[in-house]
């Protein structure tokens, strides 16, 4: 059972406001619990690819993001945290608008996160799910 979240919704925000990757997609963290994220992506014209829809990175980086964020929430503020693998799903389109992702984190150890992402549209449409894990450096080889 995961205990109280180790960073605030205002922490993450300003992590990724600090980070360049984080201003260019403009991500606003809208809640953060225990091994959870959820955060929005708003729409930019340069995320539309040709039919109108969003480009399938949009999914993948917003579920990456989120994955990071949750992590934050069990391990504490570590910005070196980073994706060791990531597998996702696309199950139906994104149109254009607004995406939102929310994230758990299913295993925390040592220096593995384990866990899961979804994105869905602003009505709650499920349109991609996301298995990651993250790893932490060795403190060691520091």
């Amino acid at each position: 059972m995961l205990g109280e979240a180790l960073i605030t919704v205002d922490v993450a925000q300003r992590m990724i406001d600090q980070s360049p990757f984080g201003r260019w997609w403009g991500y606003r963290v809208e809640e953060v619990g225990p091994g959870t994220a959820r955060l929005l992506l708003p729409f930019q014209p340069g995320f539309e690819r040709p039919g109108g829809v969003l480009q399938g990175g949009c999914a993948m980086t917003l579920a990456d993001v989120s994955f990071w964020i949750a992590g934050m929430t069990v391990i504490g503020a570590d910005p070196s945290a980073m994706t060791l693998q990531m597998s996702s799903s696309f199950l139906r389109p994104a149109t254009l608008g607004d995406l939102r992702s929310e994230a758990r984190i299913l295993r925390a150890g040592r220096r593995i996160l384990y866990g899961e992402a979804s994105v869905m549209d602003l009505r709650g449409s499920l349109l991609t799910h996301h298995v990651l894990t993250y790893m932490r450096p060795d403190p060691s080889t520091g």
